[in-house]
């Protein structure tokens, strides 16, 4: 499953992506990444847990926790903020 990074908390480490459904997911990096607006992550974007991810944009592989799947755009930004 491939998806958009909407939002991002610097500070937290978390990122939301917009799937190819129009839902979103909400992952922590679990190491210093490169992710910015508008990359292109693809992976298990609907499995909770420790994953693998792949930032296509950028090239390179992210270590993540997904911590919510399938949220709304209002739940998704909340959980971010």
């Amino acid at each position: 499953m491939r998806g958009v990074v909407s939002f991002i908390n610097e500070e937290f480490g978390l990122v939301a992506v917009e799937t190819e459904h129009g839902e979103f997911t909400v992952f922590g990096l679990l190491e210093d990444s490169s992710v910015a607006l508008g990359d292109v992550i693809s992976g298990d974007l609907e499995a909770l847990d420790h994953q693998t991810l792949e930032n296509e944009t950028r090239r390179c592989v992210l270590t993540v926790y997904v911590e919510d799947t399938e949220l709304s755009l209002e739940h998704a930004r909340e959980k971010v903020s």
